[in-house]
C-alpha cells in the first residue's frame, strides 16, 4: 500500500485540491482527512517590565550561589 501526504485546504464550496497523481487514474482510492486544530493567539498587554517585577527575586544570584556553596560545603566533607 502506498501513502501520500500532502496539505491543502478546503474550499469555501467543499472542494479539495490535491495534485495530480497520473499513474492512479482510474483507481478506487480512501481519503483521509484530518483537521488541524484553529491556533489560538492569545495577545497579552504585559510588558516586559511587568514580567520582571513578577518574577524579579524568585531566582536571585546571591540566593543561587549560597544554595550551591553550602551543597557543595556538604557533599565533600
Amino acid at each position: 500500500m502506498e501513502a501520500y501526504k500532502f496539505a491543502t485546504t478546503v474550499l469555501e464550496n467543499g472542494i479539495i485540491k490535491i495534485p495530480e497523481l497520473k499513474g492512479y487514474a482510474d483507481q478506487k482510492v480512501d481519503v483521509f482527512v484530518v483537521l488541524k486544530p484553529k491556533k489560538n493567539v492569545k495577545h497579552s498587554n504585559k510588558t516586559m517590565d511587568d514580567f520582571f517585577e513578577k518574577w524579579a527575586g524568585i531566582f536571585s544570584i546571591a540566593q543561587t550561589d549560597d544554595v550551591k556553596y553550602n551543597y557543595l560545603m556538604e557533599k565533600y566533607k
